[in-house]
């Protein structure tokens, strides 16, 4: 074994040795993510507000836990606005029978779900950016803004070429569709 092979090893065997267990895995932090447990009664809160029955339970248990942590009154008022959800379904009812409180909490919740964010500021904690309510009308054309599409200056090349042909229609096109109704 020469001197540079036993240098170049050692060098190596001392890195190795030094990261070893230096920093924290991602699964370990995706452990931590997950370790929050589930609050059903925000959710069943945030699916009656939002209109949208299909919503993440994580997401809801940290938006949750973000909403205790940052406004513990607004926090505290979850549980009585979700008991008026089950008595009022209509959300136009719902708010007519809140107290001035309660409609702010609920604002708030629909805020926090449409944003992803719990608060605003340098306190505010993000919570599902990409997975934010308000990406959902746009997402088959879209990506969440900040999420790159291709490689490095992918927006310099030319757009694909549009094929005016196949979305316009043609006199043939007209000709068999005249008798026919379009209802």
């Amino acid at each position: 074994m020469t001197r540079r092979a036993f240098a170049i090893g050692t060098a190596v065997s001392l890195m190795l040795a030094a990261c070893h267990g230096a920093a924290p895995s991602q699964a370990d932090g995706a452990a931590d993510a997950l370790a929050v447990p589930e609050d059903p009664v925000f959710l069943s809160l945030s699916q009656a507000i939002t209109g949208h029955p299909d919503l993440d339970s994580v997401i809801a248990a940290r938006t949750a836990q973000a909403f205790r942590q940052l406004f513990p009154e607004v926090a505290a008022t979850f549980a009585p606005l979700a008991a008026l959800a089950r008595q009022h379904p209509d959300l136009t009812a719902l708010l007519d029978a809140a107290t001035p409180a309660q409609r702010e909490g609920a604002l708030a919740v629909v805020a926090a779900w449409y944003t992803g964010t719990v608060g605003t500021g340098v306190t505010a904690q993000a919570i599902a950016y990409a997975d934010a309510l308000m990406n959902r009308p746009v997402a088959d054309a879209l990506f969440p803004p900040t999420y790159q599409l291709g490689g490095p200056a992918w927006w310099t090349a030319a757009p694909p070429p549009v094929d005016a042909r196949s979305h316009a229609a043609t006199p043939d096109d007209a000709q068999q569709t005249a008798g026919k109704s379009h209802v």
